[in-house]
Parts: structure tokens; C-alpha cells; sequence
């Protein structure tokens, strides 16, 4: 990608961001290397998105020739719109026809694919249903059908139409896909005869989560092409795709401890490959930045999400040297390395800001501590440190854990508090709103007494754990 006229492009074509480096440096900058695109200054939400108007982010000054507008999913209780050009769109489209034509060869084999995203709001799972529409319009290999987050109708749909098809592809976020199999368990449904294969959103998930969907859906556990994700956000598009080498990396990082000789920390990441053609990434202080040509040009725009960038064969070369090889282990899965592309990776550990992903929705350290704050009887229980984290039950069902201190004399009901800090979280995420609605109190976070003096003594409180 050409930053360069990227940039060019913003300078003359974007009034906000004439104005926002205006402000900032007093001028707009002579930008022609990219050792000059580097010392611009970071865009983001707060100082860039949100304090201009919308038409003034946009190419042109106009929403004219933006053909929709899509609403973010209101992480922070208001949402964002962000306009989309048709180009965007199509580029959707393109991404999602690689990785059906690559996995599951659709051309010869049509699938019955469902989309189990939340729609509306939760603009992911609209664009995703647009760009299968169109490859099914254009193509004649897929069927489409877009349930939402209706589980119950997804599983009829699975059971009515799957067998009818050579194989079923779900788009859905990681604990709807093992609600699914649940519900389709329950019901009897021969999970194991339908061919079936998880694209996954919104959140990380486990090689032992990966194994157990595979087992469940009849395939090898190791699988590498069945269960697969990628890294995007409403903001900048899809920027990375989980593709089969990754899967088979995250594999032997996972399966022979190796993560932290290969990656320098314990923890295995999202791990995607991205392509330059469309997203500049860059990193800064182990936060991802992306610039990319679209409706509302970003140019080194901060993504809050924590990261790092590793070329394609400096990863492969660290794995050699931890006698790692994925290359040979996708030919052992049977998966040719004619499918491979040298594209760099992205790993995601998750948010600068502080939070958890639960159910794709986006629970912040900021939203969790104003709850607590706000709440006279929450106040009134708990002296207001705690750290949060999102871990599995027995079931791997993904469970949002709040460690919290109660104040001196009090013993509080943890229950009965749990449901306060849930409304208090609803009424500052749309997000996690809409989680509550369809999962219920399989979504109340489980609030745990933490031992006496955990949070005595330190300078600085871990809020996510």
C-alpha cells in the first residue's frame, strides 16, 4: 500500500485532517519518504474520529458516494458511524471467497453457510452477510441464510438444511459456536455427519477450545482449516485472516510449550497474516496503528489493541530455531503449501486500554471501575479494587470473573452483587447489553472474595489479570 498517496490523498481531500495537523504541527507537513510518513502524529477515536464532524473525516467533505454507513457496536455506550465506500465492500467480498474457495473448495462443493453474528449494530455480521450475498448472487456456490444471534433458529436451520449440503460454514463468535453444538446436541442433531466448519469473530479462543469444536464436529482435533478467525474492527475492515499456517503455528507453540522461546512471553496470541496491498500496520509502544484508503482515510491511526508485527521469515526462522516446523505439518494435514502466501503476521494480546473480550463484546477496566464507583451500594461493599480477566468453566463456557475486596466488616451477598454490576455494565455497553439479552445469566460476571492483602502493597493495580 502506497502510504504516501495516502496521505496526499488525506491532505487534499479530507478537511478534518488538514485541520487536525494544522492544529498539531502547525502546518501540513511535506511527507515524501517513509521516514517522513513515521514522524506524522497518531490519530484515534477520541482526538480525531469523534471531535470532528462526520461529513469532515470523510473524502470530499460529503457522505455523497458513501453508499452506507455503518454503526459500531457502542463499545463506550454511544456509538460511532463510520461510512463505507463500495469498494469497501467488495474488498469484503473478495476476502471471503479466498478463504471459501482455499478450505473448502465451494466452486465444486457448494456449502449452506449461516451467518450467527449479531446483526444490526453489530455491524460485523452485516458485512459479512452483504459480501456472501454477493458471492452467492455471483457465483452459485453458497446458500445463504443469516439467522443473527437467534440460537435456536440457527440450530433448526442446521438441522433442516445441513443435510442437504456437502458442508455448512458458520460465521459466528466463539462461545455462540459451542452454544450451537450445545443446543444442536440436545436436539439429537448428528453434528458429526454434517460437515461442518466454524468461521469465528470478536475474540481470541484456545488451541484446547479449537480441539474441543473439532472433536464435537467429528474432525481430527488438530484440524487446521475448520475452526479459523481473523483480526478487524468496525474502524479499519478486516485486517488480518487466521489462515491454515497460522492455525498450524499456534498448534506446535501450543502443543510443545513453545511460546514463550518463540514469542518471548508465556501467553499464545491471536496470531493472523495480513496483507500490505490494503493495511499499513505499524506498531508503537506494542500498540497496533493502521493506516488505509477508505471511506474515512486513516492515517496512522491507533487501534488500541495490543500487538506486534513479525515478517514472514523472521516467524518461520524462530519456529527453525525452536525446531518448529508448520510447514510439514500442514502437508501432514494435507494441506499444500501452494495455498501458502509469504505475508506477514499480526498477533493481538489484546486491548492497550485495559478490558476483556466476553461473548465479542468489549467489557473495559474504565466502564467496570465506574460501576463501582457509581453505585452507592456497590461503594458501599466494596472498597473498589478488583481485576478482571474472562476465563472458561468446565463446560468452556467463557465465564467474565471480577476479583473484588470487600471493605472491612462487610460481607457481602456475591450473587445479588453480580446482577447490580451487570445492569450497572448494560447501561455502558451496547454491547454487552445485547449479550445479557441472549445469553442470560450465563453472562453475569462471577464476582470471587480475593485473599486478604491482594491488592495491599503495590503501587499499581493490575486491573486484568
Amino acid at each position: 500500500m502506497d502510504v504516501l498517496e495516502l496521505y496526499r490523498i488525506a491532505t487534499e481531500r479530507v478537511p478534518a485532517y488538514r485541520r487536525f495537523l494544522g492544529e498539531r504541527l502547525g502546518a501540513v507537513p511535506a511527507v515524501a519518504t517513509l521516514e517522513d510518513f513515521s514522524v506524522l502524529p497518531f490519530t484515534d477515536k477520541e482526538s480525531y474520529i469523534k471531535r470532528y464532524a462526520l461529513e469532515e473525516i470523510c473524502l470530499d467533505g460529503t457522505l455523497r458516494g458513501k453508499h452506507v454507513l455503518c454503526r459500531s457496536s457502542g463499545t463506550s455506550g454511544k456509538a460511532t458511524y463510520w461510512p463505507q465506500l463500495p469498494e469497501q465492500e467488495r474488498y469484503v467480498a473478495d476476502y471471503l471467497l479466498s478463504d471459501l474457495e482455499e478450505s473448502f473448495a465451494v466452486s465444486v462443493n457448494p456449502a449452506l453457510v449461516i451467518v450467527a453474528l449479531g446483526l444490526g449494530s453489530w455491524i460485523s455480521g452485516e458485512l459479512t452477510t452483504w459480501g456472501l450475498r454477493n458471492l452467492g448472487v455471483q457465483g452459485g456456490n453458497i446458500t445463504l441464510v443469516s439467522p443473527g444471534l437467534n440460537m435456536e433458529e440457527t440450530v433448526e436451520i442446521l438441522e433442516t438444511f445441513s443435510p442437504r449440503f456437502a458442508q455448512t460454514v458458520i460465521y459466528t463468535y466463539p462461545p455462540f459456536a459451542k452454544t450451537l453444538l450445545d443446543l444442536a446436541e440436545q436436539k439429537g442433531i448428528p453434528l458429526k455427519e454434517l460437515r461442518i466448519a466454524f468461521r469465528l469473530a470478536g475474540e481470541g479462543y484456545s488451541e484446547i477450545f479449537r480441539s474441543a469444536l473439532n472433536r464435537r464436529m467429528g474432525r481430527n482435533e488438530g484440524d487446521l482449516s475448520s475452526v479459523l478467525s481473523g483480526y478487524g474492527a468496525t474502524d479499519f475492515g478486516s485486517a488480518g485472516k487466521e489462515t491454515p499456517l497460522c492455525a498450524a503455528i499456534k498448534r506446535l507453540l501450543f502443543e510443545n510449550d513453545l511460546a514463550e522461546a518463540v514469542l518471548g512471553r508465556r501467553e499464545i496470541p491471536s496470531l493472523c497474516q495480513y496483507d500490505p496491498e490494503s493495511h499499513f500496520l505499524e506498531t508503537d509502544q506494542e500498540e497496533l496503528v493502521v493506516s488505509r484508503y477508505q471511506a474515512v482515510p486513516l492515517v496512522r491511526y491507533r487501534t488500541g489493541d495490543r500487538g506486534v508485527l513479525l515478517g514472514y521469515d523472521d516467524l518461520l526462522g524462530r519456529l527453525a530455531a525452536a525446531g518448529a516446523d508448520p510447514l510439514a505439518l500442514l502437508e501432514h494435514r494435507g494441506i499444500s503449501h501452494e495455498t501458502v502466501r509469504p505475508l506477514p503476521f499480526v498477533l493481538v494480546w489484546g486491548r492497550i486500554d485495559g478490558g476483556v473480550t466476553f461473548f465479542g463484546a468489549n467489557i473495559l477496566v474504565s466502564q467496570v471501575k465506574e460501576v463501582f464507583e457509581s453505585h452507592p451500594e456497590l461503594a458501599r461493599l466494596f472498597t473498589g479494587d478488583f481485576s478482571l480477566r474472562k476465563t472458561e468453566d468446565e463446560r468452556l463456557d467463557p465465564v467474565l470473573e471480577i476479583l473484588v475486596e470487600p471493605r472491612h466488616g462487610v460481607d457481602p451477598d456475591l450473587g445479588t452483587a453480580a446482577r447490580l454490576v451487570a445492569r450497572g455494565l448494560e447501561e455502558r455497553s451496547t454491547e454487552f447489553a445485547t449479550v445479557r439479552k441472549t445469553q442470560g445469566d450465563k453472562a453475569l460476571p462471577r464476582l470471587v472474595r480475593a485473599p486478604s492483602g491482594f491488592f495491599a502493597g503495590h503501587h499499581k493495580i493490575r486491573y486484568v489479570s
